[in-house]
């Protein structure tokens, strides 16, 4: 199997633990105390990537092949996504949350045409259509 779809099904089952254990710390804490938290302990989980990284990082700060702009937006928004996330968690529940944020997908083709001008093809909008049915009838009758 191509590396690439191990990662992202190791993505798949990573965030499905997280919105799991979130479901239970979200019971005693608010979204918003979670977010400051993971914003506080996140860079001591990354500093040994930091320290055995292969490349130089201070080469990657400098080498003007980086979009500050882009990677400032993206970090807000990767925020602002985890506090939806953590407020759907805390008011629905983790089955809930993650079966209605699934949908992003969507998003993801929409900004991808706005953005890059990139047109999905048909198997795209066929695997949405699914994806978006699919979550409807979850919702709606489990």
């Amino acid at each position: 199997m191509e590396t690439g779809f191990m990662y992202a099904i190791g993505a798949a089952v990573t965030w499905g633990l997280v919105y799991a254990i979130d479901q239970i710390i979200l019971s005693d804490v608010s979204p918003m105390n979670l977010l400051i938290i993971d914003a506080v302990i996140s860079p001591f989980i990354m500093l040994p990537f930091i320290f055995f990284y292969s490349g130089s990082i201070k080469d990657a700060l400098m080498s003007g092949r980086i979009n500050w702009f882009l990677v400032v937006v993206c970090l807000i928004l990767g925020t602002l996504a985890n506090f939806f996330i953590f407020y759907g968690i805390k008011n629905l529940n983790a089955s809930t949350a993650s079966i209605i944020e699934i949908a992003y997908p969507f998003s993801v083709v929409l900004f991808s045409y706005i953005l890059f001008r990139s047109t999905p093809n048909v198997y795209f909008f066929i695997g949405g259509a699914l994806i978006f049915i699919g979550s409807i009838v979850i919702i709606k009758f489990a």
